[in-house]
């Protein structure tokens, strides 16, 4: 686990990209798919991450769950089906099946982790016109920052500001 989690994951959860530890009660072993379910993958490394143990989200949401629909974070790359909203929601691009069953799943939108992603983005916005590797400053959520750097800090959207209807919709819509 902590091979994983340090050199594979930088300490971030496979699903949320929330910072956790190797501690047990902070972090297990997450077959991605079941081992109940798929016994021949039991000790294949692809199909092992480490995920958070926050209650109703990630892998304890996930439970035993598995779909050809769920995006794999071993095999898929996530940003092809999920993006985010300045609001801090999770949203699925061009509301693809996998994207949507994802979310749902891991419960990506709990309103802990939506506060905490919220929280992020108005941070980097008031941090935006004074430096510019914002991964230096924040161990979370690195795809936020990406999608940050890339769309709000280049148009010089303020998000702190109440946002305009149509800019960007909560819901299930590309930027």
């Amino acid at each position: 686990r902590e091979f994983i989690l340090e050199e594979e994951q930088q300490h971030l959860c496979c699903y949320c990209e929330k910072r956790i530890s190797s501690i047990a009660d902070k972090s297990h072993l997450e077959h991605i798919r079941p081992q109940d379910k798929f016994p021949a993958l039991i000790d294949t490394y692809k199909n092992i991450s480490v995920s958070c143990q926050t209650n109703n989200t990630c892998g304890k949401a996930k439970k035993n769950s598995f779909s050809d629909d769920f995006i794999v974070p071993t095999e898929d790359d996530p940003t092809k089906y999920l993006t985010h909203s300045p609001h801090g929601e999770i949203i699925s691009i061009q509301n693809n099946d996998k994207g949507d069953y994802t979310i749902k799943l891991l419960n990506l939108n709990a309103p802990k982790l939506t506060k905490a992603r919220r929280k992020l983005f108005i941070e980097l916005d008031h941090m935006k016109d004074e430096i510019e590797d914002f991964e230096k400053y924040f161990n979370e959520f690195p795809t936020l920052i990406n999608y940050f750097k890339e769309t709000i800090a280049l148009k010089k959207i303020f998000i702190h500001k109440p946002l305009k209807t149509g800019l960007f919709t909560s819901g299930k819509t590309k930027p």
